[in-house]
């Protein structure tokens, strides 16, 4: 418990610890709500990379969450701001066309060399030309550059294929290493604290995901509680990351920091 006095801000988790696939997990809603009321400042934290963060923000209000876009930080968001700073960049992406039209008139042509390859959840239905072409550029000299690395997605009917899985193929195949702009970047994880002017001993990292969530915050010197729904209550291969405080789920948080 001591490491969690002094939490200021909770870097709340979506998808495995609100809500999983479609469905809103029990006592969710009013665990945010309770948290605000404490004073807490809440930052969602997620991995979302299929959409932007204005289409998420309207998703989580149709889950009976308020949130703004300055609320939430995805690695869409973080790609956005990347590219915008460097000079010249010119992506090939593969990802949806949300992602895409957000990075705007970045977007490499098709003739055109590639500064950058971004992988962003290629579940839209990215098929072999995709990869290829994304091959390619990379080999031709372009940075690989990932939204996350997770490897399972949970949805209404279960298990599946997440971007990790994509991004270890292109890796594999062309010998790079992605820069990862989501979780667990320590970077990914500062950003909203350094906004806020606010240290990372300050911060309480929660979420279902051991080594994206827990070993993410435990990278940043931050708290960390797991919860057990989504994928926090069956193994997780390759995380060595050991949370905190374990819960049951969401609904025992306000509690926990209470006492």
């Amino acid at each position: 418990m001591g490491r969690l006095s002094g939490i200021e801000t909770v870097l709340l988790d979506l998808d495995g610890t609100l809500y999983v696939g479609s469905q809103v997990l029990p006592g969710a809603r009013e665990a945010v709500q309770e948290l605000r009321d404490q004073g807490l400042v809440v930052r969602f934290t997620t991995n979302t990379d299929s959409i932007v963060p204005a289409m998420l923000a309207d998703r989580l209000a149709g889950f009976g969450f308020q949130a703004t876009e300055e609320e939430l930080v995805t690695p869409v968001a973080v790609a956005a701001q990347l590219f915008a700073s460097v000079e010249g960049a010119r992506v090939l992406a593969v990802a949806a066309e949300p992602v895409r039209r957000l990075l705007g008139g970045r977007l490499a042509g098709p003739e055109e060399p590639a500064s950058h390859v971004l992988v962003a959840d290629p579940s839209y239905g990215a098929a072999y030309d995709a990869l290829d072409a994304a091959f390619r550029a990379l080999r031709a000299g372009a940075e690989l550059v990932a939204t996350q690395v997770n490897r399972i997605a949970r949805r209404d009917d279960g298990e599946h294929l997440d971007t990790g899985g994509w991004v270890r193929l292109l890796e594999y195949a062309t010998g790079q290493t992605a820069r990862v702009l989501g979780k667990p970047s320590p970077e990914f994880f500062t950003a909203p604290l350094e906004a806020l002017g606010r240290g990372p001993e300050t911060a309480l990292v929660v979420g279902d995901d051991l080594a994206a969530d827990i070993g993410g915050g435990q990278a940043i010197g931050a708290a960390t509680v797991l919860v057990r729904s989504g994928k926090g209550d069956r193994p997780q291969p390759g995380a060595e990351a050991e949370p905190d405080v374990v819960i049951d789920s969401i609904a025992g948080l306000p509690g926990l920091l209470r006492g």
